[in-house]
C-alpha cells in the first residue's frame, strides 16, 4: 500500500517532538491525540501547551487530518521557536550585563583596596588552614586602611586569642639564673702552722727571751 503520510509529516513546521497517540471507539471512529514537545522547555511550560484531540472516522482522517493539524501545529512550533529564540536573547543579554558591571567594578577599584581585598582573602585562607599566627601577620596595616581601621582591629584581636597561650607560654616557665662569677682572687689554701714550731721559730731569731732559750750567763 502506497501512503504519503510521512511526507506530509515532514512538511509540518516540527520545533521539538511530535507525538502521535491513536486509539479506536467502539462506534467505528478513532482518536488521535496529538502533543508537540520541546526539551528547551520546563515541566511546568509542558503543562501549559494541551494536546490536540482528534475523533473522526479514519475516512474522514484521510481526507482532513493534515488540512485539521497543520495550523496548529505550526502555531506550536513557532511558539517554541520564538521562545526559544527569546530566551538565548535574554541569555545574552544578560551575560553582557554581567560582563558589563564586572567591568566597572574592576574599574573603580583602586590598587590600594586590590590589596586590601587580597590581604583579607590570604588572611582568610590562612585561618580556614589552621594558620592564625601567619592569619594575623597577613591582616592590613590599619593605619594604611581608616575606612577598614575597626574590621581590621576586631579580627586581629580574634586572630591572637587563638594564638596567644602559645605564643606566651615561654613566660611561664622557670628562669635559670645566669651565672656570676667574682673578681676576687681565690684564696690560696694554706697548710695549719703548728703553733709551737712557730713560736720556735720566733723565739730563734727574733732574740726574745723565753723559757726554752734562756740568754747565755756571763761568767
Amino acid at each position: 500500500m502506497h501512503t504519503n503520510f510521512f511526507s506530509q509529516i515532514n512538511q509540518l513546521d516540527i520545533s521539538g517532538t511530535l507525538k502521535l497517540v491513536v486509539a479506536k471507539k467502539e462506534n467505528g471512529q478513532l482518536i488521535v491525540s496529538i502533543l508537540m514537545d520541546n526539551d528547551q522547555c520546563t515541566n511546568k511550560e509542558r503543562k501549559t501547551i494541551p494536546p490536540l484531540n482528534l475523533a473522526a472516522l479514519p475516512e474522514e482522517l484521510d481526507r482532513f487530518f493534515f488540512d485539521t493539524i497543520s495550523e496548529p501545529v505550526n502555531q506550536t512550533a513557532s511558539f517554541f521557536t520564538s521562545r526559544e529564540q527569546y530566551m538565548k536573547s535574554l541569555s545574552s543579554a544578560m551575560s553582557k550585563a554581567d560582563n558589563s558591571r564586572k567591568q566597572k567594578a574592576n574599574a573603580t577599584v583602586t590598587p590600594k583596596e586590590k590589596k586590601y581585598k587580597d590581604l583579607m582573602e590570604q588572611s582568610q585562607k590562612l585561618e580556614a588552614e589552621g594558620k592564625f599566627k601567619e592569619a594575623w601577620t597577613k591582616l592590613p596595616d590599619p593605619l594604611e586602611y581608616p575606612d577598614h581601621a575597626e574590621l581590621i582591629r576586631t579580627k586581629r584581636q580574634a586572630l591572637s586569642e587563638k594564638f596567644a597561650p602559645d605564643l606566651f607560654a615561654s613566660f611561664g616557665e622557670p628562669v635559670a639564673p645566669y651565672p656570676v662569677k667574682t673578681t676576687e682572687p681565690e684564696a690560696e689554701e694554706t697548710e695549719p702552722v703548728d703553733d709551737e714550731a712557730a713560736d720556735l721559730e720566733y723565739n730563734e731569731y727574733s732574740g726574745l727571751e723565753t723559757d726554752d732559750y734562756a740568754p747565755f750567763d756571763n761568767q
